[in-house]
């Protein structure tokens, strides 16, 4: 509601505030966009900082990709200018106490989250794959109550493996929740145990 927005712990003003500042600021002043580029994949924009005299004061580019999020896929063009104006009101001295807008701030971050999910599921992915062996055995010993056998298996992946792979079904999982609850059962625990002190014996 302000026009500013606070993220970690820096306020960063959104472009239409810093376009009512500029119209009050400039009254005569104009700002003119340009489409640079535009295909199936990637928006270009140009906004320009025009004097009353028409002599440009700053320019800014922007460029937003269509699979970049959910509102690109429908408004890459409208987003990417925006960000060229807040740019270029940057900078021509009206960028507040950051360069970049609250809008570009949160686009950065939306799509680092995008970034950082997918490399997590590519992470879990690949651990899959290398474990899918062991994981096969150890849901058919778990299924027949082979705790002996379930342990050895479940003792050769290593503990990142183990982690990664811990992941509840709704989110994709490889353990159900029936298997996951005898992965934590004394049962288990005690076989798994049992499997290191004789390993560690040998």
């Amino acid at each position: 509601m302000s026009g500013t927005v606070n993220i970690h712990g820096k306020e960063y003003k959104t472009v239409a505030l810093r376009v009512s500042e500029f119209r009050q600021a400039k009254p005569d002043w104009t700002i003119a966009t340009d489409l640079i580029s535009a295909n199936d994949e990637l928006v270009v924009m140009k906004a320009t900082i025009l004097d009353e005299t028409g002599r440009c004061i700053a320019t800014g580019y922007a460029e937003e990709y269509r699979s970049a999020s959910k509102i690109n896929r429908t408004s890459a063009l409208e987003n990417c200018e925006t960000s060229a104006i807040g740019r270029a009101l940057a900078a021509a001295g009206l960028a507040g106490t950051e360069y970049a807008s609250a809008d570009e701030v949160a686009g950065a971050i939306s799509q680092q989250q995008v970034d950082e999910a997918l490399a997590d599921q590519y992470n879990y992915m690949d651990v899959l794959r290398e474990n899918l062996l062991s994981v096969y055995f150890i849901k058919e010993f778990l299924k027949h109550q082979n705790w002996e056998s379930a342990a050895e298996s479940y003792c050769q992946l290593s503990r990142d493996d183990l982690v990664t792979l811990w992941r509840a079904p709704s989110t994709g999982g490889v353990w159900t929740t029936e298997e996951r609850k005898l992965l934590k059962s004394d049962e288990m625990n005690a076989a798994i145990k049992l499997f290191k002190q004789e390993n560690n014996n040998e």
